[in-house]
């Protein structure tokens, strides 16, 4: 059993300056691209959860939420905070399971991951009315295998909206904001907003990418759902690609990588899985125009350029390795793991000025609890050799 808390942050700040609505879009909302011909009839489509299943709640855990965020001795709380103290109290006995669950489903298990709590979030906040706006978090990537499918964690958080306060004069007052982050961290590194609809998605492709060596025709059926919220989410377009490939309709999935390239919705992930496409049916020509493609992406995972460029730097392509690390500082900062794999690139440069100068930065980015003793130890071997 996990004995987490959640991270609650209220934000009520006063400015003149203009500021950018954070306002989720409609689940129904979809893409302004051209039509694009996705689908195909080699698969089965069966039943799947709608949007509106994800969110049920039955009667008894209704009351019970009620109740407790009704109760007069609650009142003088604003409302996204009574939410986000029921959850707080909800997590005290709650464990951390890798599995996808509907709000229901949480409440009755109290285990799940952290899309399963922003699920139940959601679902809790919709029944008060109160507005939920997602966040993607960038944490160090878990990964897991389904059969011969290996997939990467993508961290949400939720953050539940106060009401809206009245505005004074020219003067634009942010709503109060309690933000519930399932693994609050100072490694975490803050992604973009995300509308409902591609929160909705991730259920989607968290269930497909369960179901896709087992399951082919319902792993199908979840990324129809998501393609039909979205049909330019780069996540789901890599999912959907990645099930074509791996059941042998090698075009269709080549065809979908060239759409998301082409539109400009293409991640490090789509790249990299484009790139498999191509080594497997033997397009050199295509294939060696990657590289070029990796450094117009503009993915804000700085994770994804961390795993791209330890990925050259195993295969000894120290330069490839040097612009993927570069791309890693640029888009995460504050990230000491980005500086050390720069420092062991410049130290198998033969760059051991540089390399210290990198291994120092990664150290001072460095917490106790983290990888500090790593860290000290790695600038130790580089100051030796000199």
């Amino acid at each position: 059993m996990l004995n987490t808390k959640l991270l609650f942050i209220v934000v009520a700040l006063m400015t003149t300056a203009a500021c950018q609505s954070t306002k989720t879009s409609n689940v129904q909302g979809k893409s302004e691209l051209a039509p694009f011909n996705w689908q195909i009839s080699e698969f089965a489509l069966v039943d799947v959860e709608e949007p509106e299943a994800l969110f049920a709640l039955s009667e008894r855990q209704k009351q019970h939420f009620l109740s407790y965020y009704n109760s007069p001795t609650k009142a003088h709380v604003s409302p996204n905070f009574r939410l986000a103290y029921y959850l707080d109290n909800l997590v005290s006995n709650f464990s951390y399971a890798g599995d996808t669950l509907k709000a229901q489903d949480v409440l009755n298990k109290r285990y799940g991951n952290c899309m399963s709590l922003a699920l139940l979030t959601t679902a809790l906040a919709k029944l008060v009315n109160l507005d939920v706006i997602y966040q993607q978090v960038h944490t160090p990537p878990l990964y897991r295998r389904f059969g011969k499918t290996l997939t990467t964690s993508t961290h949400v958080r939720s953050i539940i909206l106060g009401p809206e306060p009245e505005k004074t004069g020219d003067s634009i007052v942010f709503r109060g904001r309690a933000i519930i982050d399932y693994f609050p961290s100072s490694r975490n590194d803050r992604g973009v907003y995300i509308s409902e609809a591609d929160f909705i998605s991730m259920y989607y492709q968290n269930m497909a990418a369960k179901a896709m060596s087992d399951n082919p025709d319902l792993a199908y059926s979840y990324l129809y759902r998501a393609m039909q919220l979205n049909t330019a989410n780069a996540s789901t377009l890599n999912s959907l690609a990645v099930l074509y490939r791996s059941n042998g309709y090698e075009e269709e999935a080549r065809r979908l990588y060239e759409f998301a390239i082409e539109n400009h919705i293409q991640s490090v992930h789509t790249l990299s899985n484009f790139a498999v496409l191509l080594k497997k049916i033997g397009d050199v020509e295509t294939l060696s125009r990657i590289g070029d493609m990796y450094l117009k992406t503009d993915d804000d995972n700085p994770y994804r350029w961390i795993d791209l460029g330890n990925a050259f730097l195993a295969k000894g392509k120290l330069s490839e390795a040097e612009m993927f690390f570069n791309k890693a500082i640029a888009t995460g900062p504050y990230l000491g793991e980005s500086y050390s794999a720069m420092a062991k690139t410049y130290f198998l440069q033969g760059e051991v000025i540089k390399a210290e100068s990198m291994m120092e930065k990664a150290l001072s980015l460095s917490l106790p609890s983290q990888n500090r003793a790593l860290y000290t130890a790695k600038l130790q071997a580089i100051q030796n050799s000199q």
